[in-house]
């Protein structure tokens, strides 16, 4: 489930066009009750709708009614991620260690960072009013024939309303949900493994 954000987030600047607003200060750091950064046993119990599938690493799925719900954790494999950064607390950091936050150690469980929310199609006008009535007009878009995107942004928190052109007309039938800053690590982290792959591949090539 990385490559969903890895995808989103690199273009983001650029789907908010020439229309970018003020983020809004409505929109909240997370979604529903979870904050993003939730460990995914804290988020099992907050789902929204009756759990469908769990993979303990990278998602949580659930479902009510019609309408579909998947949570996403960035986990980090310590083969990669190298030798656990010290934790809050820690005493052995000594008087001189980084002011800077620590970073997530390899053993820390998986962090909330999106949800995906689908449903069958909408209209995208219905949808798109229900969302500014609770969080304000989009502060960006991207659409062009009826198909792109419409983005309410804010300092922790980016939606992003998916516009499927269908019989010529704009529909609507998913929703995401990215927690900006661990996006950001995600980006990060997929670059280290590409990387890492890369150079796997390299070493393995017959002369």
């Amino acid at each position: 489930m990385i490559c969903i954000v890895f995808l989103i987030s690199p273009s983001f600047a650029q789907n908010q066009g020439n229309q970018k607003k003020q983020p809004s200060s409505a929109i909240p750091g997370g979604f529903g009750s979870l904050q993003w950064g939730a460990t995914l046993d804290d988020t099992k119990s907050k789902v929204t709708g009756k759990i469908t599938y769990i993979d303990e690493k990278r998602v949580i799925m659930s479902k009510e009614h019609n309408i579909e719900y998947t949570y996403g954790f960035f986990h980090i494999d310590p083969s990669i991620a190298g030798p656990a950064a010290p934790q809050p607390g820690n005493k052995a950091a000594g008087k001189n260690a980084s002011k800077k936050s620590p970073q997530p150690a390899a053993s820390q469980q998986p962090q909330l960072y999106f949800v995906l929310v689908k449903f069958p199609y909408l209209a995208m006008e219905d949808v798109k009013k229900k969302i500014v009535d609770k969080y304000g007009p989009p502060t960006g878009e991207n659409i062009h024939k009826n198909q792109g995107a419409l983005i309410w942004d804010s300092e922790n928190t980016a939606i992003i309303m998916w516009v499927d052109r269908y019989e010529k007309l704009p529909f609507c039938r998913k929703i995401t949900y990215l927690g900006k800053q661990l996006a950001k690590d995600v980006n990060e982290y997929q670059k280290k493994i590409f990387s890492r792959n890369e150079i796997e591949i390299l070493r393995n090539l017959n002369p």
